[in-house]
């Protein structure tokens, strides 16, 4: 018996031996073959080398020329294409974007392992984990032991285990009904409230308002992992069949930089339905935004004298006047916008209404915090904005306000407390970012390095991800362009996302350093980091082309 177990057990052994050693010599072809592919394609490539941008929303958007909005039109990708094909002939470049708003290092893996098939990208530009927090992402099962890690049999065994959580998690940009979209994603409770902003999609399950809800979050959804045309195509839809969801494709249509349309779809919205006071007030902080304030005014005007004719008064009225506060703060007339929020804003009771609409609590609160921010009240707009941070931490335009005023006044250490306290209550790696700006602003720089520790330490996803992409592009023969937000070290990131060979790493650490505050977006849209003003993404697309061009030999 112990002969047969031990016969068994060598039979075993020697099968599994001659498994990994034809695995290890299948894998070592194929990836030579893989390569030589990728190495022909970009010498002999029919005329055109792809290169695919992949990312969150510092990839996805850049600032507007007026710097008001935040737009793909003039992100780095978009203008990185415009610099390759200016600065040489020999091929064409084209530069594709596939920046996912709001999206996490997982996320933006899981739409380029999905959209490979169809863009066949030779080069891949990586820049992303800034979204990631500690919760982020299904909790991953129990990792082997390290020593095994490099098994052809274990990496095989892992990707099939791997295989069924990414069909449950996987971005996908095919999909007919909530059911289809990544449950990370499919409440999408963050764009639905700050988008919707109608109450007509509020009423009876058996209404066209609320049976249009789940095809209008559908084209959030596409929005949000960059498909603009896709989610127009899904809310053009919606309005054909239900009437609703005019605010949402209006803020597409703008994001895009199609203003015009944008305010003729809200205007023929207003003639449709003049009892949605809500159209009036969307109308009016896009021409905010705009800075066309005359016109604003205008139509805040008419829709606060026929206030009464709108369907729920109290709510509707409450976002009327935050818009008014907004135009008056945008004026310079201070006083008159606090008047407006201490005054005519009201606590209201959304009940229904709060899963489409932001709370006006929080905006008001902010309000009030910006408008004595700029009067330089340093203590009450410190109170209003720490009161807007309780209403939702993950709003970092409150935060970033907040900072301004401790730097203002120089309590640095008081701004590392509520940065701390923002770090402990979402987990996400901006905050540590932050938190390495505040310490290299201060002079505290040498704190830095300890504090990137912990934040991989805390946030493993962000290894993890960068490990899954290094995998990914040598299968497919993809030559690997990886770089770090830019002002932060290429120390930092290589804890993350180690040197290897084959990966070219971008350094960005300085690429802002003649005019960083021209070259960061204000950070007016919701949940932001950072984003880049059209100069800033024009600067950075310029040093990304450096290096693109070197390496393919093409300057």
């Amino acid at each position: 018996m112990l002969k047969k177990l031990a016969s068994f057990t060598m039979g075993l052994i020697v099968t599994l031996v001659l498994v990994e050693g034809g695995l290890a010599l299948a894998y070592k072809g194929f990836m030579h073959f893989q390569a030589r592919r990728n190495r022909d394609a970009l010498t002999a490539i029919e005329g055109e080398v792809r290169v695919l941008a992949i990312g969150e929303s510092t990839t996805a958007v850049a600032g507007d020329s007026a710097g008001r909005y935040l737009t793909p039109t003039t992100a780095y990708p978009a203008q990185l294409e415009r610099i390759l094909n200016e600065r040489q002939d020999q091929v064409r470049f084209r530069v594709m974007n596939n920046g996912i708003m709001g999206g996490t290092s997982e996320s933006s893996l899981d739409l380029l392992e999905l959209t490979l098939p169809e863009l066949k990208p030779h080069v891949i530009i990586a820049m992303m984990g800034i979204k990631d927090s500690a919760t982020a992402g299904p909790e991953s099962p129990e990792a082997p032991p390290s020593w095994t890690s490099s098994l052809r049999t274990v990496q095989l065994l892992t990707w099939l285990r791997e295989g069924e959580s990414l069909r449950r998690d996987a971005i996908v940009t095919e999909i007919t009904s909530l059911e289809d979209i990544p449950d990370s994603m499919r409440d999408m409770e963050g764009p639905t409230r700050n988008y919707v902003m109608e109450t007509r999609v509020v009423g009876a399950p058996e209404a066209p308002g609320p049976q249009a809800m789940p095809a209008i979050k559908i084209g959030l959804y596409y929005w949000y992992i960059g498909r603009a045309e896709r989610a127009e195509r899904e809310l053009r839809a919606v309005i054909a069949e239900h009437d609703v969801g005019y605010n949402v494709l209006a803020q597409v249509l703008a994001s895009e930089g199609r203003r015009a349309e944008a305010r003729a779809l809200l205007e023929g919205a207003i003639a449709e339905h003049p009892e949605e006071g809500m159209y009036q007030a969307v109308l009016a902080g896009l021409l905010i935004e705009e800075e066309r304030l005359e016109e604003a005014d205008a139509v805040l005007s008419r829709a606060l004298e026929g206030l009464e004719d709108f369907e729920q008064v109290p709510l509707v009225r409450n976002y009327l006047y935050l818009a008014q506060a907004d135009l008056f703060r945008e004026r310079g007339e201070y006083d008159r916008s606090l008047a407006i929020l201490e005054e005519e804003v009201k606590p209201e009771w959304l009940g229904a209404y709060k899963e489409v609409f932001p709370a006006p609590e929080l905006l008001k609160e902010s309000g009030l915090g910006q408008a004595y921010l700029a009067k330089k009240d340093w203590k009450l707009a410190e109170r209003h904005l720490r009161r807007a941070l309780d209403w939702n931490p993950k709003r970092h335009v409150n935060m970033w306000l907040l900072s301004t005023v401790y730097r203002e006044t120089g309590q640095v250490e008081k701004e590392e407390e509520v940065r701390r306290e923002l770090l402990r209550t979402t987990g996400r790696v901006a905050e540590y970012f932050e938190l390495a700006k505040l310490f290299r602003l201060s002079g505290d720089a040498d704190r830095i390095p300890e504090l990137m520790v912990d934040a991989v330490a805390q946030v493993p996803s962000l290894k993890e991800n960068y490990g899954r992409l290094y995998e990914l592009t040598e299968r497919e023969g993809i030559q690997l362009v990886v770089m770090q937000y830019p002002s932060f070290s290429q120390e930092a990131l290589h804890l993350y996302a180690p040197a290897a060979e084959d990966v070219v790493f971008i350094d960005n650490e300085h690429v802002f350093d003649a005019d960083p505050d021209g070259y960061f977006f204000e950070p007016k849209f919701p949940h932001s980091f950072s984003h880049y003003t059209e100069s800033g993404a024009e600067v950075l697309a310029e040093h990304v082309a450096d290096t693109l061009l070197r390496v393919h030999g093409e300057e």
